[in-house]
């Protein structure tokens, strides 16, 4: 079971999404609901948003991780994670807050696609950061899927939050606003990529990594994109240039174009490179 969650990668990061979102909504209720002075009340929705934008994004950079077969560097991952959560949440509570306070809606519709469209910067956000890390993604596609997986995250937290209890409502919408986040980064991903390498680690474990003009690295390292136990760091390296595959093992200088269908086998590892166009 774990390992089939792994290896579908929308399954993996809509999963990790929710979880994360649904943890972060928990973790903010101690941020107490003051019903006080306009600044009160904003401090209390920032600090509220800044939490759970956090912990989503803590689940979503973990889950590049296990896609990957990386061995975890928390400090890294949170070192990443943690700001852009934190900025994108913030900035979306406090958005959304000031708005609320000092506007009058003319109909609840208008009121619920703003509310919806103000998560959608936080998915804005956290696309942009996300992007860097998801190789070939490209920051462009990651800002327009954060930024739709974000709407319709938002529209979920609102019907959600307004049918169950307090605490469970909100809980489950913003698990909800993680799983679509996550869910649209990788749809995007792709729908919109050329070429592709497919990873086999062994039975049942397998990947896909978009390959592009950022080079992907394939190695021994947890700082490698794809991880084989037992090889050296950055023992190949692949990328696109003008439609083509690229590749060059490193070990032994070795570079060459490849072609659709031509295999790979690093370790005991056993990939294909695959074009889109086939």
């Amino acid at each position: 079971m774990l390992s089939q969650i792994r290896q579908d990668k929308k399954l993996l990061f809509g999963l990790l999404g929710f979880g994360s979102g649904a943890i972060g909504a928990l973790i903010a209720e101690i941020i107490p609901d003051r019903q006080g002075t306009f600044f009160t009340s904003l401090i209390d929705v920032v600090l509220w948003a800044a939490i759970a934008g956090m912990l989503i994004a803590i689940g979503l950079f973990w889950a590049i991780d296990v896609y990957s077969r990386r061995q975890t560097d928390w400090a890294l991952l949170l070192k990443k994670s943690v700001p852009s959560g934190l900025a994108a949440g913030a900035l979306s509570g406090g958005i959304a807050q000031i708005v609320f306070s000092l506007t009058e809606f003319p109909d609840i519709m208008t009121q619920i696609i703003f509310q919806a469209a103000c998560w959608g910067i936080m998915g804005c956000f956290l696309g942009f950061s996300l992007s860097y890390s998801i190789r070939n993604l490209g920051t462009k596609k990651a800002i327009v899927a954060g930024i739709v997986g974000g709407f319709i995250g938002g529209l979920g937290f609102l019907i959600t939050s307004d049918l169950l209890a307090a605490t469970l409502g909100r809980m489950v919408g913003i698990g909800i606003l993680g799983a679509a986040l996550g869910l649209c980064l990788i749809i995007v991903e792709e729908r919109y990529r050329s070429a592709y390498l497919e990873v086999h680690w062994a039975k049942n474990e397998s990947g896909k990594f978009t390959l592009g003009s950022v080079p992907i690295h394939i190695g021994g390292s947890n700082e490698d994109d794809v991880f084989v136990y037992g090889i050296p760091p950055r023992a190949m390296t692949l990328w696109m240039e003008k439609g083509r595959v690229k590749g060059t093992y490193h070990v032994t200088g070795e570079s060459k174009e490849l072609l659709d269908g031509n295999p790979i086998k690093l370790g005991k590892a056993e990939m294909v490179v695959r074009m889109k166009s086939s």
